[in-house]
């Protein structure tokens, strides 16, 4: 029987991830959505040879992909909200790009970091209103950076206002940068630092920017960058 760190380093090796919320580590797969040790080792053993970097992007191109990226007042899903969201299409159109009201505080370091503070939000869409222009895209596949971190967002989003979110098609851009750079075994690195590796720029630190700017590293990916 394997140990418990040789099932976490072959989850690991699959991109599956824990990460702790509400006082319990819960693990998320692939596509940042709630999973079990189980379910995971069914479908890694059910799973064939992975695609390349390059055929996976090539793959995301022909499916014509949305990319979608949040800016949130925190980490933790189950407390914090998202405050700034954008979708867009391969070519760069903006479907989405919107602040989105919060219940909580906006914290002064988020403000620090984004811009965003809570007087900016008043009048905008609220979580509800900004779903209803979301959903109707959320049939086709997310291009994430960090799937881990927004899929949950907008999970425990969706919840907090008792809305039922359907398990999306999304991908890790994040997880596949990480192979297309040291293959296998390459190390996750930041958005900002992938953008400065590929000489992208990516502009204010804004869901529309980062979108956009995660865009361009698909395409650079795919080769057509």
């Amino acid at each position: 029987m394997s140990t418990q760190e040789e099932r976490n380093k072959i989850l690991r090796k699959h991109h599956y991830r824990w990460q702790k919320i509400r006082g319990k580590w819960i693990l998320l797969g692939p596509d940042g959505w709630r999973t079990t040790e189980e379910e995971a080792e069914q479908i890694i053993q059910r799973a064939g040879e992975p695609l390349a970097p390059q055929q996976w992007a090539q793959q995301m191109l022909e499916q014509h992909a949305l990319i979608l990226d949040t800016e949130t007042t925190g980490l933790d899903p189950a407390r914090d909200e998202i405050i700034d969201i954008a979708l867009v299409e391969l070519d760069g159109t903006v479907v989405l790009d919107t602040l989105v009201q919060c219940q909580g505080a906006v914290p002064a370091a988020v403000t620090k970091l984004y811009g965003i503070s809570k007087e900016m939000l008043e009048g905008q869409p609220t979580f509800p209103e900004m779903w209803q222009q979301l959903s109707p895209h959320l049939t086709r596949p997310l291009v994430i950076y960090t799937a881990a971190y927004d899929i949950p967002m907008l999970a425990y989003g969706a919840l907090r206002y008792h809305i039922r979110m359907a398990r999306p098609v999304a991908h890790c851009l994040m997880a596949h940068y990480a192979e297309y750079q040291g293959g296998p075994d390459g190390s996750y690195q930041r958005l900002e630092v992938a953008c400065q590796k590929l000489e992208i720029g990516i502009g204010a630190h804004r869901a529309l920017s980062e979108a956009q700017a995660a865009r361009q590293v698909l395409l650079h990916i795919a080769g057509s960058g």
